[in-house]
């Protein structure tokens, strides 16, 4: 009878029930048999048979009120990592500005126990959620009369980065990269994952070319992408690490002319 009540008020004459996805690619530590799992289902026969499946191979389910909440959990997730990324990469700029570090900065203010959660600078933000969910609620948000410039702003800052690593390879490089030879290492979007979905790699490759250099890259993982095969490290006059690997051969990046660092962890390093 609930069923049949749902479907005349909802227009859904199936079972339905949201469970966003949460994966983390790369993490070693958390999964999904043991990442907690929200459920929200139109009927409380959806959400039975929902958690009867997601039992089978998850630890912990979490029942919603409905499919918006749980769904709205996921892009909220997502948004909360665009802002803070974008906050942490405005104030390294800022830091920079300033002549002090900004990762030391934000390593001081990690020792903080309570109303603090780190995050590092980068060259932008990548992969298949973080760039694109918070458009979508921003959408969302204008469509209800709500402007969402927070989300926007933040979207704003981390688009910019890509021209915010080039600027400081050509000041750093001494004020022109033109005809100068230039590896970018890691084009993933993430450490040791091969995926390039919407990585700031390809901003930062583009963004290089115009200013007249020649631009290849080189990365691990990832043997061809736009066209292009994965290139040598050795013998570039500039190295720009957008994404670094486990397996890096750092010998061959040291090697290099000048090496830019978005990662934070190459020691002497000019770098975000």
């Amino acid at each position: 009878m609930r069923n049949e009540i749902a479907a005349r008020i909802t227009g859904v004459e199936h079972l339905y029930a949201s469970s966003p996805e949460r994966v983390d690619p790369g993490n070693t530590q958390w999964g999904t048999k043991n990442t907690p799992r929200l459920i929200g289902g139109l009927t409380p026969a959806a959400v039975a048979k929902a958690r009867d499946f997601y039992a089978t191979f998850c630890d912990t389910i979490i029942e919603v009120s409905s499919p918006e909440v749980a769904e709205a959990a996921k892009i909220f997730e997502n948004t909360f990592r665009q802002v803070n990324i974008a906050l942490v990469n405005e104030f390294a700029q800022i830091a920079d500005a300033l002549g002090i570090s900004g990762r030391e900065v934000i390593d001081a203010a990690a020792t903080k126990p309570y109303g603090f959660m780190e995050f590092n600078p980068g060259p932008g933000v990548g992969g298949h959620c973080i760039p694109v969910d918070p458009s979508y609620l921003a959408h969302v948000a204008n469509q209800v009369g709500v402007p969402a410039t927070f989300i926007k702003r933040a979207n704003e800052v981390n688009l910019a980065m890509p021209a915010y690593v080039v600027k400081r390879v050509i000041a750093g490089a001494g004020g022109s990269i033109k005809g100068k030879t230039v590896v970018v290492v890691g084009v993933a979007y993430k450490s040791n994952v091969a995926d390039t979905r919407e990585t700031p790699a390809a901003a930062v490759i583009d963004l290089l070319r115009e200013q007249g250099a020649t631009v290849t890259w080189h990365d691990d993982l990832v043997s061809n992408w736009r066209g292009e095969s994965s290139a040598a490290i050795k013998g570039a006059d500039i190295a720009v690490l957008v994404t670094k690997h486990d397996g890096l051969d750092l010998s061959a990046l040291k090697g290099c002319g000048y090496v830019f660092d978005c990662t934070g962890t190459i020691a002497g390093a000019d770098g975000i």
